[in-house]
């Protein structure tokens, strides 16, 4: 998944008027040239361009073949999210679900207090797209989010609220929790959901605590000259760094405002945790068994993946030896770790 805050990337605002007329391939920057489609569906999303022009000729395909969500692609090892390999039709058919998605959306947060709808967006730049697949090495079937979402909300409880009630009304296909310590490389906060359509697509959610949604206006500039330094193969530590201090003094008001400890360094190292590297097996504090995928060394935190697929960021002191776990309940309200 994406670990960057979507709205920066183009959404309009949920209060804006809808659009009267459907976006056509050609509106998006896509040629149709797929010789055949995998559903009536797409076939129909494919046959609305009213005219042809090459944006992202390196993008188009010849054949649409159709993916199996939920298993790795073997080029990249990521897993596909999409119905197809081609990026047009993956786009058509998420955009074509959006209305539905935004509808049922506003319908599960209704009766949850402290979370809003704040940000959508029906369908992705094709230039950003275009630098997702040849740039960053993401397959068409890959890419997470043709069609994406935010909830802000104003508390951990709202958070795990709107957790469970998006598994209720949605078969999710992939979930990673960043929501109390940020992703590795710009520490925004979120917990991100990958959530299957009807029509075969799948849409992005994000669940982001509402001071850092409302921060990221100011760090959009820092992170979009990061992303571009490292694309033209240039050094984006400095500004990389001051998305990360917006990013944390964000977290730092959220958790003010909850009463929520923020998580540092204490006196009483867990020493076999400090000497803790990727690949290492390790246990939750719930006692969940779990592989190490990333360690920060500076942040003293590291991602894992759980042995049901999640991928979680977790305080090192918090790791447990796999032979010497015991199980701990989650106290309610608690930020998922």
């Amino acid at each position: 998944m994406a670990a960057h805050p979507l709205h920066r990337l183009g959404f309009e605002p949920v209060g804006s008027p809808a659009r009267s007329d459907a976006r056509s391939l050609a509106e998006l920057g896509f040629e149709p040239t797929a010789t055949h489609v995998v559903s009536a569906r797409a076939e129909a999303a494919a046959r609305r361009t009213a005219r042809e022009r090459r944006l992202l000729p390196q993008m188009q395909q010849l054949i649409v073949r159709p993916q199996v969500a939920g298993s790795i692609e073997p080029g990249s090892g990521r897993k596909i999210v999409q119905p197809t390999d081609n990026p047009a039709i993956n786009q058509a058919l998420a955009t074509d679900a959006m209305p539905a998605y935004k509808s049922r959306l506003e319908e599960v947060l209704r009766d949850i207090p402290g979370a809003t709808l704040a940000a959508t967006r029906d369908a992705k730049k094709p230039a950003r797209l275009a630098e997702k697949i040849s740039g960053q090495g993401q397959p068409a079937e890959t890419v997470s989010d043709y069609g994406a979402a935010q909830v802000a909300v104003d508390s951990p409880r709202a958070k795990d609220a709107v957790l469970a009630a998006v598994k209720q009304h949605f078969p999710v296909l992939r979930q990673q929790d960043n929501f109390a310590f940020g992703d590795p490389e710009y520490r925004y906060r979120s917990y991100s959901l990958q959530v299957q359509m009807p029509n075969g697509a799948s849409e992005e959610l994000q669940i982001v605590p509402r001071e850092v949604f409302e921060a990221n206006r100011q760090e959009h500039h820092d992170y979009k000259e990061a992303r571009n330094a490292e694309l033209a193969g240039k050094s984006a530590g400095q500004v990389r760094a001051a998305a990360r201090a917006i990013n944390d003094a964000a977290m730092e008001r959220f958790n003010s405002r909850n009463g929520v400890s923020s998580a540092g360094s204490s006196g009483l190292e867990n020493t076999w945790a400090d000497r803790v590297v990727k690949g290492s097996r390790v246990r939750l504090t719930d006692g969940t068994p779990a592989r190490v995928v990333y360690v920060d060394p500076n942040m003293r935190i590291a991602r894992v993946r759980t042995e049901d697929g999640r991928n979680v960021t977790v305080r090192r002191k918090d790791l447990r030896r796999p032979d010497r776990a015991r199980p701990q309940r989650r106290a309610e309200g608690e930020p998922l770790q």
